[in-house]
């Protein structure tokens, strides 16, 4: 028999299926956001361009949050930030693979000491993916900004090291695929095999995290409209990957349509480190878009609240809103002409 969050989860994929504005069905999957700063300086990601008050989410406010979400089978311990940087997030980890849930958390792999490296072996239900945006120093430091190649493929080989012939924990390694970087994906599927980890995933899907402000910075890399070089580099890389037996999985193409709406509304959500709640991590911040805040009401009252609704029904009935059409493939329309989502 399965476990009841196997069938609760099925729950949240018949209503997404008939397009419910109400849904009894609490999210199985949530990315919450341990910290909202990063040492890396990335120019298409919009960490980049805040100038927030850096905040730290607390191990008693994410346990809080997880007592609000007893149906959970997958969390992603990552937002905007880097998550190593909050010297309480192992211990979050650590709560989070309780009860079977299975855990992630995506890394600029720079932030790694002994002590973390120690605690990191030891989980057992936690995949830690590693950002490698680049197979050489030059390319990976140039969008890498702040970063050092060599120390991050050296903190991988110890992490594979240390784990041992253990499948736990998971190391993966992602790229993101852009016109900086899209001729070294052979050699990254190469590199990925040396250093024993367990899968890469490269994806040339880009987001302007629903603002218009970012749309210049994306457009300038951006491969996923169709670039015949960059889909050369993607078959030999298949091919390389097929030779040295690296699994490989390649997201290539448009997200969503109306025939595959997105499941986010009903489904999953994003909670960032102050606990305001967004609709996905592909928006990431509440100035954009902001349907509650898990500290002041509860997350199940956030969820069906009148916000929720709206934009369920218009997922629903493909009247996207300004901040979602990047991931349908559409041209962003300025906020204050979409008066809908104010």
């Amino acid at each position: 028999m399965g476990s009841p969050r196997k069938y609760y989860s099925r729950g949240g994929r018949i209503a997404r299926r008939l397009g419910l504005k109400r849904t009894p069905f609490l999210p199985t999957s949530i990315d919450v956001e341990p910290i909202d700063t990063c040492n890396f300086a990335c120019d298409h990601c919009q960490v980049t361009h805040w100038t927030r008050k850096t905040t730290r989410l607390t191990t008693e406010r994410f346990i809080s949050i997880l007592r609000q979400l007893p149906m959970l089978r997958q969390i992603k311990l990552q937002g905007m930030g880097e998550p190593l940087l909050n010297r309480h997030l192992i211990e979050m980890l650590e709560e989070g693979e309780m009860g079977g849930r299975s855990v992630s958390i995506v890394t600029n792999g720079s932030v790694y000491t002994e002590n973390i490296a120690q605690r990191l072996s030891s989980l057992r239900g936690t995949t830690i993916t590693i950002s490698m945006d680049g197979a050489t120093a030059e390319t990976f430091e140039a969008i890498r900004v702040n970063g050092n190649f060599q120390k991050v493929v050296d903190n991988v080989a110890d992490m594979v090291r240390r784990r041992g012939r253990s499948v736990w924990p998971g190391i993966e390694l992602r790229s993101v695929v852009t016109l900086r970087n899209a001729h070294e994906l052979p050699d990254l599927v190469r590199l990925a095999k040396r250093l024993g980890v367990d899968k890469l995933t490269a994806t040339t899907l880009l987001t302007d995290w629903g603002k218009e402000e970012m749309e210049g910075s994306i457009a300038a890399i951006d491969v996923s409209r169709g670039d015949p070089r960059v889909d050369q580099s993607i078959r030999e890389s298949r091919e390389v990957a097929a030779e040295v037996e690296m699994p490989l999985s390649v997201e290539h193409g448009q997200r969503y349509s109306k025939a595959n709406r997105c499941p986010w509304p009903w489904t999953a959500s994003y909670i960032a480190a102050n606990g305001d709640v967004v609709p996905c991590c592909q928006i990431a911040d509440s100035s954009v878009v902001k349907m509650g805040n898990v500290f002041d009401e509860p997350f199940a009252d956030i969820w069906n609240n009148d916000k929720y609704r709206e934009l369920r029904r218009r997922i629903a009935g493909d009247d996207i809103p300004h901040y979602c059409r990047g991931c349908y493939g559409m041209k962003p329309v300025a906020a204050s002409t979409d008066r809908r989502s104010q």
